[in-house]
């Protein structure tokens, strides 16, 4: 942790929080993500050691509860009230970024399995068909990625490897094209008529496909700042 040897409440608040990763696992807690394989999943690249250390930090701040379900056997973080208080804080940030420091994306940037992990947290069982339906995803842009989203109506899996079922809609996109129609920056059918995303599926898979995902948790607030710049 840093110290900045000031006596000031901003000061205070960056020893706490301003540590790479930090605020990034925090808006994950916020979003649902309370265990430690789910956090470093939604958090490419940060080694199992320092998500540990930057979770023990958090919870010697007084941010963050480590619980251990019995049942399960499992460890569970809860935020705590201060942590809690941080959602606005997060907030302010995805508006600054979205109208201050949101551009194109950096090919760096884009992780296609980190993708789908996303789009399975955000599936309207719900709207699904009441059977199983499988979804390919073909990736190009530098590289060329193929996985599956298994859908069905009490579950959604992913498959890095062929699923052995037949394929019922296959999603071939520029990843970075389909990154921003998650985050809200276009929505699928623009994505579709623009961009070159081809869905191949029945009439019916197709016109409903875009309706069975929720989409980012930021995507309102970044199109809401895509008309304010527009403005």
């Amino acid at each position: 942790m840093t110290k900045y040897g000031q006596y000031c409440p901003v000061a205070r608040s960056v020893e706490i929080l301003g540590d790479r990763w930090t605020l990034l696992i925090v808006r994950d807690l916020l979003d649902g993500r309370d265990h430690f394989n789910d956090l470093e999943r939604g958090l490419p690249g940060i080694p199992r050691a320092l998500l540990a250390d930057r979770l023990r930090r958090l919870q010697r701040a007084g941010l963050l509860e480590r619980q251990v379900e019995s049942n399960r056997r499992r460890t569970r973080y809860q935020l705590t009230q201060a942590g809690r208080e941080l959602g606005p804080v997060i907030d302010a940030l995805t508006r600054w970024g979205a109208r201050w420091a949101f551009g194109e994306p950096d090919a760096s940037e884009l992780d296609p399995i980190l993708l789908l992990w996303w789009m399975r947290d955000r599936v309207h069982l719900d709207h699904l068909p009441r059977r199983r339906v499988v979804v390919e995803f073909v990736f190009h842009g530098p590289r060329r990625y193929t996985y599956w989203l298994i859908l069905q109506p009490t579950d959604v899996s992913i498959c890095l490897t062929h699923p052995g079922f037949e394929v019922d809609v296959q999603v071939t996109a520029e990843l970075a094209v389909l990154y921003k129609v998650w985050l809200g920056r276009m929505t699928f059918t623009e994505a579709v008529r623009e961009q070159g995303v081809d869905l191949n599926a029945s009439p019916s898979l197709a016109r409903n496909f875009p309706r069975w995902f929720a989409w980012s948790s930021v995507a309102d607030v970044v199109r809401a700042e895509k008309k304010h710049i527009r403005q």
